[in-house]
């Protein structure tokens, strides 16, 4: 059989056997470790839902340095040098370091935006890497970053949102203390008026704790994106499609945020196990369990999502 290069990020090499010896419940189910292979392309990859592969994929700021390795190919179909492209081009985004978190989505929103209007004839792998020359030159000159920051937030969606989650029932490991005071917290969500739910939605948003635990691990945001983009080839096959898929992606950032600051407030501290846990948890049954809405506008709710809520 043909063989060709495999991209196998530095997590896998460096954690293979801690992650293929992995008991948790995920793994009980199904083994953690997968290949994506087309005839031209092959890809090394683990399920998040691995407690061991979330662990190895958030906390280590080389996870996704790319190492290649020969790897039979598939023998179904090519992967399509348009869709390797966008993908390659919402990496370059997550990659800049000029820009916060919430400025690379919003870049790849406009990337998807710009991108998803090209007609079959006009696409060209080289696109959207131009478009993504162009925004990096806007936030060079700061542009970009203006943009993000007067971007009108509609915290309606928001606050809907947050209330759905609050619907949300993960399997976390907290102490009998903690776990209660989070099932209360979130009862209280679902519960409380518009007006004492944007005030908790502030609350969440100017968490201290949660700030100084990313800003500690800055790269655990950056690695989990990194992550989609590679795992799914993200934003996917069809460009139909793509204003969902970036919404889908800031609905991880704006949930998974939210998370964090609701278990603070039921007094548990953040640290490396509690947070993989949450994302684990997240992969594993949270996300499915939010459903999400058909919206006429994804790409504004996204917009929205990952944007700051102004007083």
């Amino acid at each position: 059989m043909t063989e060709i290069g495999s991209y196998v990020p530095q997590f896998i090499l460096r954690g293979k056997t801690r992650i293929s010896q992995c008991q948790c419940a995920s793994c009980r189910v199904r083994s953690p470790l997968v290949t994506h292979a087309w005839t031209n392309h092959v890809r090394q990859s683990a399920l998040l839902q691995c407690e061991t592969v979330s662990r190895e994929a958030l906390f280590e700021r080389d996870a996704f340095e790319l190492q290649t390795i020969l790897a039979d190919v598939g023998q179904d179909a090519e992967l399509d040098a348009w869709q390797n492209g966008v993908n390659q081009a919402c990496i370059y985004l997550l990659l800049e370091q000029g820009l916060s978190i919430p400025e690379r989505l919003h870049a790849i929103g406009v990337l998807l935006s710009r991108v998803s209007h090209a007609g079959d004839a006009q696409r060209d792998p080289a696109l959207p890497i131009a478009v993504v020359e162009e925004l990096i030159g806007l936030a060079g000159h700061g542009v970009l970053q203006e943009r993000v920051a007067q971007m009108p937030i509609i915290e309606q969606y928001k606050r809907a949102y947050l209330r759905r989650l609050a619907r949300v029932r993960m399997c976390l490991d907290l102490d009998l203390t903690s776990s209660m005071l989070l099932n209360l917290k979130l009862t209280e969500l679902q519960v409380i008026s518009d007006g004492f739910l944007a005030d908790a939605l502030h609350e969440f948003e100017q968490s201290r704790a949660v700030e100084k635990f990313f800003d500690k691990h800055d790269y655990v945001w950056q690695n989990y994106f990194l992550y989609r983009c590679f795992h799914e080839v993200f934003p996917g096959a069809d460009p139909e499609l793509y204003d969902l898929a970036f919404l889908d992606m800031c609905l991880d950032y704006f949930c998974l945020r939210s998370l964090c600051a609701i278990l603070v407030s039921s007094q548990v501290d953040l640290d490396e196990d509690v947070v993989s846990s949450l994302f684990c948890a997240w992969q594993r049954n949270g996300k499915a369990s939010l459903g999400r809405d058909d919206h006429t506008d994804p790409l504004l709710i996204g917009f929205t999502l990952v944007g700051e809520v102004h007083d």
